[in-house]
């Protein structure tokens, strides 16, 4: 681990074309913008939702411990993102879980929930199943490899995507991409690059670490560090006037 400023219309057919960081708020999170007098932000995710950008054909190296974010807007905690890996027989399950909520008083002005699998099996994506409700706007995504292709389908419209692709699961540093990359949180689609920034000092479980600092630009930008290990420690965009964060335990 979107909202838009106006109310959403039903999802497009995903090859008709990207939307750009204005359409969507946060990228390939959810943003919330005009939701009540007064108010302008944007709350987001990661897919990450978010987390990391995954080549379709290239599966992570090795299962990793498991990863709990915290979510912040301005500072404030507004919601988790939890990864899971899980050995299943021959092949790597990643369990993927976003959930936020903002409050003002006693009451909810905008709430997000995801949940994805995907299962790696002879270095490749072999599927990828997800559901999210983005403050009542419901998406199903899934993409199965089939005979050397891809079918992604999005709220039971389907599409075949051709030669190596990447999806918006940014949990390790090796699959940064540029080119094209798909949401596995709704319907849209992305034009990326990924560039090395430099090394920072960071916080991690409470102990400084050495963190590569990546940039994600084009139609969505992203600041991403990545522990010594390569998995993502930290997450950092600015939208609407409010700074977001993905803050790993």
């Amino acid at each position: 681990m979107s909202i838009n400023a106006q109310r959403f219309t039903r999802p497009r057919h995903p090859s008709s074309g990207a939307r750009t960081n204005h359409d969507s708020g946060a990228g390939t999170g959810p943003s919330l913008r005009n939701r009540y007098p007064g108010n302008r932000f944007a709350a987001a995710v990661a897919g990450f939702v978010v987390l990391a950008a995954a080549v379709l054909t290239s599966a992570p190296a090795a299962a990793q411990d498991n990863m709990i974010f915290d979510v912040l807007r301005d500072g404030e905690k507004i919601g988790e993102h939890r990864v899971t890996f899980e050995h299943e027989e021959d092949c790597l399950k990643v369990s993927v879980e976003t959930g936020m909520a903002v409050r003002i008083a006693f009451l909810t002005v905008f709430r997000y929930d995801h949940k994805r699998v995907e299962r790696w099996r002879d270095g490749a994506l072999d599927s990828l199943a997800g559901m999210t409700n983005d403050d009542g706007e419901e998406y199903e995504v899934s993409i199965v490899h089939r005979e050397g292709t891809y079918s992604r389908t999005v709220n039971g419209i389907d599409e075949e995507i051709a030669g190596p692709v990447s999806i918006d699961s940014l949990w390790s540093k090796d699959r940064l991409t540029a080119g094209k990359l798909f949401s596995s949180a709704d319907d849209k689609v992305y034009r990326v690059r990924s560039d090395l920034m430099g090394q920072k000092i960071i916080e991690l479980d409470g102990k400084p670490v050495e963190a590569a600092h990546y940039r994600m630009s084009g139609q969505l930008t992203r600041d991403l560090w990545f522990a010594p290990d390569g998995m993502l420690a930290q997450l950092r965009y600015e939208d609407d006037g409010y700074v977001f964060e993905y803050v790993r335990r």
